[in-house]
C-alpha cells in the first residue's frame, strides 16, 4: 500500500464575478496556487455541477479538496478557455481561505480575462510597475491598451478626440 506523505487540505475560494454588461461566463475557468518557496496545487478547475456559476454580480464559493498544504498563498495563475456562448469573463476579484483557517489570501484581479491566456496575480497585487516580477505581462496588457486607444485633435485648438474601436469620441478639456 502506497501512503502519500504530503499533506492535503481543503480550501475555500470565493470568487466575485464583476457586475458590468455581459460580465457573466459559461467558460471553464482553471486556477493554480502558489506558495512563497514554488510549490503549487493541481490543476483545479472551478466548477458546480448543475449550477450556473460566474454570473453577472455574482459571488460564487466553491470548496476544493485534497490539494497541497501550500505555507503562504503568494501568487494565483487564473485562465479560462472558450466554452460557450457567453464566453467573456470580468473578474473583480478571487478570495482563498485554508478551510477551518483564519487567514484569507486576496487576490484584485478587476479586469476582463481572456481565453486560452494564463494570467497570473500577486497577493493584493499591489506595487510599482519597475517592482512588478510579471513585468512580460503587464507589458502586452499596455501595448494592447495603446492599440486600442488613440488620442488626436482634428480641429486646430478644438478638443481632443479618442479613437477607440476605429471611431473618434469627442472629449472636452479645460486649460
Amino acid at each position: 500500500m502506497e501512503v502519500d506523505a504530503e499533506p492535503k487540505v481543503d480550501y475555500i475560494v470565493r470568487v466575485r464575478t464583476g457586475d458590468r454588461k455581459r460580465a457573466g461566463t459559461d467558460a471553464n475557468i482553471r486556477i493554480i496556487f502558489y506558495d512563497d518557496t514554488g510549490n503549487k496545487t493541481d490543476k483545479i478547475r472551478l466548477h458546480h455541477v448543475f449550477k450556473n456559476d460566474f454570473e453577472c454580480g455574482n459571488t460564487d464559493e466553491f470548496v476544493i479538496q485534497k490539494q497541497r498544504d501550500l505555507s503562504t498563498i503568494v501568487k494565483i495563475e487564473l485562465w479560462r478557455d472558450n466554452f460557450g456562448f457567453g464566453s467573456r469573463w470580468y473578474c473583480d476579484y478571487i478570495i482563498i481561505q485554508k478551510k477551518g483557517f483564519d487567514t484569507e489570501y486576496s487576490f484584485p484581479i478587476f479586469r476582463w480575462v481572456k481565453a486560452e491566456v494564463h494570467h497570473v496575480f500577486r497577493l493584493h497585487d499591489t506595487m510599482l510597475p519597475q517592482q512588478d516580477p510579471m513585468a512580460e505581462q503587464r507589458w502586452k496588457e499596455l501595448q494592447k491598451k495603446k492599440k486600442k486607444y488613440e488620442v488626436a485633435q482634428k480641429v486646430p485648438r478644438g478638443p481632443a478626440q479618442v479613437l477607440y474601436k476605429r471611431r473618434y469620441i469627442s472629449m472636452s478639456y479645460v486649460r
